[in-house]
């Protein structure tokens, strides 16, 4: 019985997932952006301070504590949505819903405005930029 050798053609050419280039996206922040997430990032360390060091006198002292992680929460998200990180949307978002069920339970009905509304305009200022977020 005579044996073949069988040799294996070896490709010269570059494999397929090496030749697709992305192209390469120049991710502008524009001033409004920039500005409206510097405006977030200073009101949740003031906020996250005043919170802390002279909480107002309440019923429920926890409402105070959750405030400030809502607070932190947003300097975070801040930092995060500037990097063009989609985790900082979530961040923001569920930091949003906690300031809103808290707002609610201790305010009342106004909070939601108070507290939707910068949820809505940073959206509003994001609404052409989400593909940049990884």
């Amino acid at each position: 019985m005579a044996t073949k050798s069988k040799k294996k053609q070896v490709s010269h050419s570059k494999p397929s997932n090496v030749s697709k280039k992305k192209p390469v996206v120049h991710k502008q922040h524009g001033a409004v952006l920039t500005g409206a997430l510097v405006i977030m990032a200073l009101h949740g360390i003031f906020a996250a301070y005043l919170y802390s060091t002279g909480a107002p006198v309440t019923s429920r002292p926890w409402i105070i504590s959750l405030m400030v992680v809502h607070s932190l929460a947003n300097i975070v998200a801040a930092v995060a949505i500037f990097y063009w990180k989609k985790w900082g949307l979530y961040v923001y978002a569920a930091s949003t819903i906690l300031a809103l069920v808290l707002g609610l339970i201790s305010i009342g009905v106004w909070s939601v405005f108070y507290m939707i509304l910068p949820f809505v305009i940073l959206g509003w200022i994001l609404r052409s930029k989400m593909q940049y977020f990884e």
